[in-house]
């Protein structure tokens, strides 16, 4: 927290000076470029400066989404940044709070101070003269003072904002934006997390689900309705898998992943028969037309030391089994494969 303090005295005066407007986009790349955050966005910012360059709202943004990539490896990165100015925000916040008090108590003492001195009897030459000086240099300290506390009120709104900004855009990173379920990054975290608290003792299992003939409804009804579809699915299998405590993620297109923490094979077909069994049922009308909407979906259970992409691909080969006899069915992954 204190290195990321230091680092914000630094820079704050630094764009001040440059005319750089202190906004969530150029608070992040300069923080970087302070903070060695790569050689390439370095010498673009160079450039920039040296051109004396206009940061206009719309080049910060393209610089922005240039140099930050939200699904890669930058989202913990960002979410630690956004806790950290979090931080540096409060204590701006107490700190303003403390130097309004304190001007607050001392403008009243200079001010009965002023009044005595309009007493004839302390008016002699030298120590009016005297005091008047230092009046005068108080009031002047005050008002630098009290400018200081406006900087700092208006640099903790901009922190605050940039704080919003990031944990966003740490959000965005997570999540899938049509269905707001997690996406396959997050999927793969979670199990990088998982697999390596438990190890070996862990019990895990996947449904991987895949909607059926979801490019005819996408051919016959627009996309517009497919996305629809995908919505309804996706809040479906939300449903199901948080009333047991588990993971929903948008693997991509109509794929959906459900990982199940301490079910085995058998729950976990359970679990994702009770998802086919509720898309199933569920009517979706378009046009006074009810669209018969099913899903497939292929089980597999984790094997200790095992890798994401070879758990994914058992799951995928029952989901396969489970396309090519018939659909709307859920496979079990075979034993041995």
């Amino acid at each position: 927290m204190e290195a990321t303090y230091q680092t914000a005295k630094r820079l704050l005066p630094f764009m001040a000076k440059r005319r750089i407007p202190l906004t969530p986009f150029n608070y992040r790349l300069f923080y970087d470029y302070f903070e060695d955050g790569g050689d390439r966005l370095k010498e673009r910012l160079d450039e920039i400066l040296r051109n004396k360059t206009v940061l206009s709202p719309d080049l910060s943004e393209r610089l922005y989404h240039e140099f930050y990539d939200y699904l890669g490896d930058r989202a913990r990165k960002l979410s630690l940044m956004g806790e950290k100015i979090g931080s540096i925000s409060q204590d701006l916040e107490n700190n303003l709070e403390k130097t309004l008090d304190t001007t607050g108590h001392f403008r009243q003492f200079l001010s009965e101070s002023a009044s005595q001195m309009k007493d004839p009897n302390l008016a002699n030459g030298p120590l009016k003269s005297m005091m008047a000086n230092l009046l005068m240099e108080t009031k002047s300290a005050l008002n630098d003072q009290s400018d200081l506390a406006d900087h700092i009120d208006s640099t903790g709104r901009v922190i605050a904002a940039l704080t919003k900004e990031l944990r966003d855009q740490t959000r965005l990173a997570s999540v899938d934006e049509l269905t707001q379920l997690f996406n396959r990054r997050y999927l793969t975290l979670q199990f990088t997390k998982m697999t390596a608290e438990k190890g070996g003792g862990l019990v895990l299992s996947m449904v991987l689900f895949d909607l059926d003939r979801f490019k005819n409804i996408n051919d016959t009804y627009g996309h517009n309705i497919g996305d629809r579809v995908l919505l309804v699915c996706a809040k479906i299998l939300q449903n199901h898998a948080e009333a047991g405590g588990h993971l929903a993620c948008r693997y991509g297109g109509e794929e959906f992943v459900v990982m199940c923490p301490d079910l085995d094979l058998d729950a976990a077909r359970e679990l994702g028969d009770s998802v086919r069994l509720a898309v199933e049922g569920t009517a979706i009308q378009i046009r006074g037309n009810s669209i018969p909407v099913t899903i497939s979906g292929g089980v597999s259970r984790w094997r200790p030391g095992e890798a994401i992409e070879s758990f994914v691909d058992r799951a995928d080969q029952a989901l396969y089994r489970a396309k090519t006899t018939g659909r709307n069915r859920i496979v079990v992954e075979e034993e041995g494969v």
